[in-house]
């Protein structure tokens, strides 16, 4: 049995969904921002799956450089969820 697409997108779609659950569901701002690179990294893996397997693109690389920018964006959720968290944490 050979990984397809379909194995990709569905867990991608995993993830995404996930993420989602995880930002609906939680009541403070902190909770949110943690379940946003969820989110990011099932849409970045679906990218980086449909580029991979679109064999009438000539550029395949569009959907990886995408998702670059989308793990570049996570780092930066992670950076301003830990300034929250020290924000909120009494000393």
């Amino acid at each position: 049995m050979s990984v397809g697409i379909v194995h990709f997108l569905f867990l991608g779609g995993f993830l995404f969904a996930a993420g989602a659950f995880a930002v609906a569901r939680q009541r403070s701002y902190l909770g949110a921002v943690a379940g946003l690179p969820l989110l990011l990294a099932g849409a970045g893996l679906d990218l980086v799956a449909v580029s991979r397997f679109a064999t009438a693109r000539s550029d395949q690389l569009a959907g990886q450089g995408f998702a670059v920018l989308l793990a570049l964006m996570v780092f930066a959720f992670v950076a301003v969820g830990a300034a929250l968290n020290r924000l909120e944490t009494p000393r």
